[in-house]
């Protein structure tokens, strides 16, 4: 195998997993929560969801990592259903189990980490998961954007554009100041330095606005000035997808699909090498997560 030969020759190999949507839920009928949007995430959970949900996806996770071995766990938001503090704890529980496999975990949030005003204004997210990394000189929480070096001459450009939104809503905003950083950010890299981008809402919305990332036209218009963006990550859809739009001036989009769906579970493994690199992805199928397709891409910087 490819792997096995890279062993062999001494190269270094890079294996990252990307999964999305983990949606730990604490669902409760408090008073207070009609005062908010939380009510509504409740009550979808309570009626649709829970049904769809299998949380037993995750546990067989950090040891499969480890197994396979993954050294990074890219995470593409929504860890919690309705920014509650209970399952932002759930959430940390699993975080620390990543780690504990010796994982370096990035992650960012994703528009059930921000589901109400209140846990927006207060960034509560960020109370539980800083995301600071030492060689960035931007911080997620308060820039929207850091910068992770992966390893391979790869690096991994992470952005927040969840917002609170209205109640029947849940798109993102990629704002004009956050553009500005991502430009800036883009252009420090060398030209010979790959670069993935990690976001929670999809680049392309084939879906109603109100569910998309509101001015994703300006981000698709920056990354086509930089041919080393090769793969944009994210999540979001709970549809896992590999799309190819390099013809279009756009990189390799990754959409890893939620690992807690009881059904249609999914996430990607990711060997990342200097000039080339493969995506296998993972499914749900009795109960076990198995290898269904792997995918070769050639890195070509221009």
């Amino acid at each position: 195998s490819v792997t096995l030969l890279a062993k062999v020759l001494g190269l270094q190999m890079i294996r990252c997993a990307h999964i999305s949507d983990l949606h730990f839920a604490r669902p409760s009928w408090k008073v207070n929560q009609f005062f908010s949007k939380r009510w509504i995430g409740n009550a979808n959970f309570y009626l649709r969801r829970r049904s769809q949900f299998c949380f037993e996806n995750i546990q067989a996770l950090p040891l499969l990592f480890k197994q396979l071995g993954v050294s990074k766990v890219l995470i593409t938001g929504d860890l919690t259903t309705t920014s509650d503090e209970k399952e932002f704890l759930m959430a940390q529980a699993f975080i620390q189990r990543l780690e504990e496999q010796g994982l370096l975990v990035v992650l960012l949030p994703g528009n059930h980490d921000q589901y109400t005003k209140t846990a927006f204004a207060c960034k509560t997210y960020y109370h539980f998961f800083p995301s600071c990394f030492s060689e960035s000189t931007c911080n997620l929480k308060d820039d929207g954007l850091t910068v992770v070096e992966i390893g391979n001459k790869w690096s991994a450009i992470v952005l927040d554009t969840a917002i609170a939104t209205p109640p029947l809503a849940c798109y993102g905003f990629f704002s004009v100041g956050l553009e500005e950083r991502l430009k800036q950010a883009l252009k420090q890299m060398a030209e010979d330095h790959n670069v993935l981008i990690l976001n929670h809402f999809p680049l392309i919305c084939n879906e109603a606005p109100e569910k998309g990332l509101k001015r994703s036209e300006a981000l698709c218009d920056l990354i086509k000035e930089f041919p080393q963006v090769h793969l944009y990550l994210h999540g979001h859809t709970h549809r896992h997808c590999i799309a190819d739009l390099r013809q279009s001036g756009l990189p390799i989009i990754l959409d890893s699909g939620s690992i807690i769906e009881k059904k249609t579970g999914s996430w990607n493994l990711i060997e990342l090498h200097e000039k080339e690199f493969w995506v296998e992805s993972f499914k749900i199928i009795n109960h076990n997560w198995k290898p269904v397709s792997r995918s070769y891409f050639k890195v070509n910087n221009v």
